[in-house]
């Protein structure tokens, strides 16, 4: 199909206005290696970009003439980036890129002029898109540079008048929903898109082998492509969200929005002008697209190195492999956001900070069920204690098959209870408060599991701290009433510790107490959270309660309040560990650390 003539003059001038300002510098091939920052990939020093071949008078071909003007005018007017590092001084090496990362290290920016000449490019699209709807490479490269430029209801929208054949307008419209952050119907749309695929494009597609780390990757290759291994990849994404609360998998979304921008490059390269190879394509599917770019230093014959910046703060994107075999076993250093080795990155536009969220979880047995419970506090994080509206999630999950159990809140309290239901076993709980305005996050994330017993009668819940005020508490929905939003507490103030315990005799009996406070001592030089048997130190002098109890009539749970006074106790961080004694069986152990923050 051809334009009319009048139409071509208009978009062929409109180009014209923008090129002739460029000034072009010589760059020569050859050159060291550039690297990325925050975080950043680099090229190879920049080779010239292709003439323009084919029939320029199509629309197609008057597109790919614009996109082509358009990345030599970027190339052209770049800034020098901010800094710059060897191939020695890489956090990886990938094939001819030097990638690092390095938060401190300012962004590189885009002079106002690229943005203009990206604006003319839009504008050029856009008239050819509608005349040919049906064109796919209009259709992508419109919806490319839309999203470049930030304007993701424009890239809906020019989505959305898509008429190509296949799956492809499907994903275009999924990619810029990701982008204006509506995970869920991303999320939704890239699974439509997928079943529309050939087997083998499909399994190409959603293949995650890059991703994982070398034991994981052994498991995974095992499986042949189909519902097995989709099963395995769904289950992966699933627990690489950065929070479970949201509605939808941004993750997996994420993931299908680079394999579209790997397709986008395919089909027309960016500044990084090698052609896109498979080094750029792994670097992208890894961390992200680039952002922004930047002219890197040059070499005796003139020529330079592109500097470009993907997303950030970018945070490691998917678990260790040790994770995802056993997330309800995993402690909350096993889900540092950078954590090494980190394979891949993404950055969550609601997530420009991520906080440990101030917080104080137990579990307590309800049959065969498990009642867990949270208080938190955000008052104090900037961005969120402040916030106009917060949204609060307390998710708990189980680790072969996620099955997730989740209480969300909208307009969240700063301060606050939640509690949910699960399984009586191991389980993975995340709590998590954040605010899209000023995009914070405060998460807890790690395994939590019932105190240890094996072949026992009675058995024990969590210990649950709480203020003491008036009558003790007689149920968990008293004690969570009054519950501290955190394990950091006041030694001048009394600490109030709450418990149930199971399989009692309804006729009574008696059981022997002792709640004790210790200092925590380090076995091996680390810790770890409820999934290590940590030494304890009996003091000279502990603060310990020692009582001979009834247990309640009429009923096989026994609920149990006491109050300690630690005024007495310095600085640092305690184990409050309860010894139950019963006739007949071995002692019951729970236990909860605290942390003393002043007298």
């Amino acid at each position: 199909m051809r334009l009319p003539p009048a139409l071509v003059l208009i978009l062929v001038a409109g180009l014209s206005a923008g090129d002739a300002a460029a000034q072009r510098r010589p760059v020569n091939p050859g050159g060291g290696m550039a690297g990325g920052e925050p975080p950043r990939q680099g090229g190879m020093a920049a080779t010239p970009l292709p003439e323009m071949t084919g029939d320029t008078t199509t629309p197609e071909g008057m597109a790919r003439a614009a996109q082509l003007r358009f990345e030599r005018f970027r190339r052209d007017h770049l800034l020098s980036a901010h800094s710059t590092r060897s191939g020695a001084s890489c956090d990886e090496q990938v094939g001819r890129f030097c990638y690092w990362y390095d938060e401190k290290t300012p962004k590189n920016i885009e002079p106002p002029n690229i943005a203009r000449a990206r604006d003319t490019l839009t504008r050029v699209l856009d008239s050819l898109g509608k005349v040919v709807p049906a064109n796919r490479w209009i259709s992508g490269q419109r919806v490319r540079y839309l999203a470049e430029s930030d304007r993701y209801d424009d890239a809906l929208s020019a989505a959305r008048q898509c008429q190509s054949d296949g799956w492809w307008c499907g994903a275009l419209v999924a990619f810029s929903q990701h982008m204006r952050g509506n995970y869920q119907a991303a999320d939704s749309g890239f699974r439509v898109v997928q079943g529309e695929m050939p087997v083998r494009e499909r399994c190409n597609w959603r293949d995650i082998s890059m991703l994982i780390d070398d034991d994981t990757r052994q498991e995974y290759r095992r499986l042949p492509c189909g519902a097995e291994r989709e099963a395995f990849e769904d289950r992966v994404w699933w627990f690489s969200r950065t929070l479970y609360g949201l509605r939808g998998n941004d993750a997996r979304s994420e993931w299908n929005a680079r394999q579209l921008m790997v397709r986008f490059y395919q089909d027309a390269p960016g500044a990084h002008q090698f052609g896109f190879d498979d080094d750029e394509r792994e670097l992208l599917l890894r961390f992200g697209w680039p952002r922004f770019w930047a002219r890197g230093p040059g070499d005796p014959r003139g020529g330079y190195s592109i500097v470009s910046d993907e997303a950030s703060p970018a945070y490691r994107y998917l678990p260790a492999g040790n994770v995802l075999g056993n997330p309800a076993l995993s402690d909350s250093s096993q889900w540092r956001l950078h954590q090494p080795p980190v394979i891949g990155r993404y950055a969550p536009p609601y997530a420009k900070r991520l906080v440990a969220l101030e917080h104080q979880q137990a579990m307590f047995r309800r049959g065969d069920s498990a009642l867990l419970v949270m208080a938190y506090d955000v008052r104090q994080v900037k961005g969120l204690g402040d916030a106009a509206h917060r949204r609060a999630a307390m998710v708990v999950a189980h680790g072969e098959q996620p099955a997730p159990r989740m209480l969300a809140r909208d307009n969240a309290a700063a301060i606050g209870t939640m509690s949910v239901t699960g399984a009586w076993g191991p389980l993975l709980f995340s709590g998590e408060v954040w605010a899209a305005d000023s995009a914070v996050v405060a998460r807890a994330r790690y395994g939590v599991h019932p105190p240890y017993a094996v072949d026992t009668r009675v058995t024990v819940s969590d210990l649950l701290f709480y203020k003491p005020s008036g009558t003790p508490p007689n149920s968990v929905e008293d004690a969570l009433a009054l519950a501290l939003p955190t394990e950091r507490v006041l030694s001048a103030a009394p600490l109030g510790v709450y418990w149930e315990t199971y399989g009692t005799n309804p006729a009574g009996e008696q059981i022997k107490l002792t709640v004790t406070v210790v200092r925590e001592v380090e076995e091996g030089g680390f810790l770890k959270r409820k999934n290590q048997q940590l030494r304890l130190l009996r003091q000279a002098t502990p603060v310990s309660v020692s009582v001979n109890d009834m247990t309640a009539r009429g009923a096989t749970v026994s609920p149990r309040a006491v109050q300690l006074d630690i005024s007495t106790l310095k600085k640092g961080a305690y184990i409050v560990q309860l010894e139950i004694e019963v006739e007949g069986q071995f002692p019951l152990r729970a236990d909860h650390r605290i942390e003393i923050i002043e007298k």
